[in-house]
């Protein structure tokens, strides 16, 4: 069984406010598995079992990165990136 190391990890917020990095599916699910039984509904249930899904290579850890990150924004602790795009960055096309 591997962690299923995400490429990227997501940064949420945890405790007063405080960033964390969760780096993997093992990570993320450790995380999900300490929350209290009231934010356990159905989405949650979904994010467990694809990170469980990663860690038994039945899916990928991307998949598990990105429902887990959509979760951590459902619940408003995602830490988007907040890094300044430049031009290139936003696709502009440049004159030849």
């Amino acid at each position: 069984m591997s962690n299923a190391a995400f490429d990227t990890p997501v940064t949420i917020l945890v405790g007063l406010g405080f960033p964390c990095k969760i780096r993997s599916a093992k990570a993320a699910l450790a995380y999900l598995e300490d929350r209290p039984s009231c934010e356990r509904d159905d989405a949650w249930e979904a994010v467990v079992a694809t990170c469980r899904d990663a860690l038994a290579e039945r899916t990928t850890a991307d998949d598990a990165r990105n429902v887990f990150s959509a979760l951590a924004r459902r619940q408003d602790i995602l830490v988007e990136n907040t890094m300044p795009h430049t031009n290139r960055d936003l696709g502009r096309r440049t004159r030849t």
